[in-house]
């Protein structure tokens, strides 16, 4: 059994001054459905006081949750970074799903690009092919931002690309794990993005 904490956006309720801490119904769903026998907790954007608020958790994985662009909201950007930082030097897995690998990718000194409208037509709400451990895969796509792949660290392995425009989609190591696409999004458990998952939690 594992005990997960699992980031989440800032949003504005309409009607409302006041910003949210909010995530999808989607995660629960998934979560519940892909690891029933585990614990899962949402974190709040609360910037410095998150590492305190974790330390109680005795967290098992990390996962750094898709939504908005990095640098729309400083208040997750600061908490995301902060967490991420504290999983790496705890060697806690991590996951990081669309944004979270933006963040991962530009923590690691990573450049991000914006992608033109052939990009977003190709990547932006829509699905498309990528092959990802040499199967090609359909899979999800909601983003308009690319990795600059001559920017990426020499510490990750390149595992999934787009098939039709080679952009980079999934980046690995020891330690994190990180895709493009989002699995809780499927509205059905995929197999393939499960044991993807499973192997690296185990370390396989």
């Amino acid at each position: 059994m594992y005990r997960f904490v699992i980031t989440m956006r800032i949003t504005n309720a309409k009607g409302y001054f006041y910003p949210r801490d909010s995530i999808s119904f989607d995660w629960s769903k998934y979560m519940l459905s892909a690891f029933p026998d585990s614990q899962f907790v949402y974190i709040p954007n609360i910037e410095e006081k998150v590492i305190d608020y974790i330390k109680k958790l005795k967290i098992d994985v990390l996962i750094l949750s898709g939504g908005d662009d990095t640098g729309i909201t400083t208040r997750r950007d600061n908490t995301e970074l902060l967490v991420l930082k504290y999983a790496l030097k705890k060697k806690i897995p991590v996951i990081a799903i669309c944004r979270g690998l933006q963040l991962v990718h530009m923590y690691f000194d990573g450049k991000i690009g914006i992608g033109n409208s052939e990009f977003l037509k190709e990547h932006n709400s829509t699905n498309h092919m990528v092959k990802i451990d040499g199967f090609i895969r359909d899979v999800n796509s909601y983003h308009s931002n690319y990795l600059i792949e001559e920017s990426i660290s020499e510490k990750f392995e390149i595992y999934a690309r787009n098939v039709k425009d080679n952009s980079v989609e999934g980046l690995r190591n020891k330690n994190i794990l990180a895709m493009m696409w989002h699995p809780e999004r499927d509205g059905k458990i995929l197999k393939w993005n499960k044991l993807l998952i499973k192997k690296f939690l185990n370390n396989e």
